[in-house]
């Protein structure tokens, strides 16, 4: 599996604890790509062009598997240890959406491509922080872990130190355009 960080968290405005807290999700929000390595580079070139092009067509078959989701985890700027709770030992420190399906979108160049897509996620604490992408697959009554990626830096800020929601990335506003519900923001 390789996972690509395609749109990385930049900021986001802390929200709050309460039932009706003011909530902005994290900015922009993130994307991860799946590719699944290339079977057909394996084949020996003694392999029939028939036989290279059904596993090609199977190579490209992941994109449709709705056995794959991506779960979102917060951690601290410089540690590797995720952070499921605030220090009250109860509380949630991220809200919204943690987990993703795999998505078939067509890219910016118009190929298609698998997509987990964050675009609710929200933290409940100002400071600096990552995000921690972990890939999984349901096969059977089992799951298990395929491979995670880990978001680079970003800031939470207080709501009055929040600089602002930032215009939509060209990514971001392609795949709302193929009918994902992302949110977009004109300048």
């Amino acid at each position: 599996f390789d996972l690509t960080l395609r749109q990385q968290p930049k900021q986001s405005r802390m929200c709050g604890i309460g039932e009706k807290a003011d909530r902005r999700p994290i900015d922009p929000p993130p994307i991860i790509q799946l590719r699944v390595s290339d079977i057909s580079m394996k084949l020996d070139k003694t392999v029939s062009p028939m036989c290279s092009n059904f596993v090609s067509l199977l190579d490209r078959t992941f994109l449709y598997n709705p056995y794959y989701f991506m779960y979102a985890s917060l951690m601290l700027a410089d540690s590797d240890d995720e952070m499921h709770l605030l220090q009250d030992g109860k509380t949630r420190s991220t809200t919204g959406s943690l987990v993703s399906s795999l998505y078939h979108l067509k890219d910016e160049d118009n190929s298609d491509g698998g997509f987990f897509v964050f675009p609710d996620l929200s933290v409940r604490m100002e400071g600096k922080y990552r995000l921690k992408f972990t890939l999984f697959e349901i096969v059977g009554m089992e799951v298990f872990y395929c491979s995670s990626i880990c978001s680079d830096t970003f800031t939470v800020y207080s709501a009055k130190r929040f600089p602002g929601m930032e215009e939509s990335t060209p990514l971001s506003r392609s795949f709302a355009d193929q009918g994902l519900k992302i949110r977009i923001r004109k300048e």
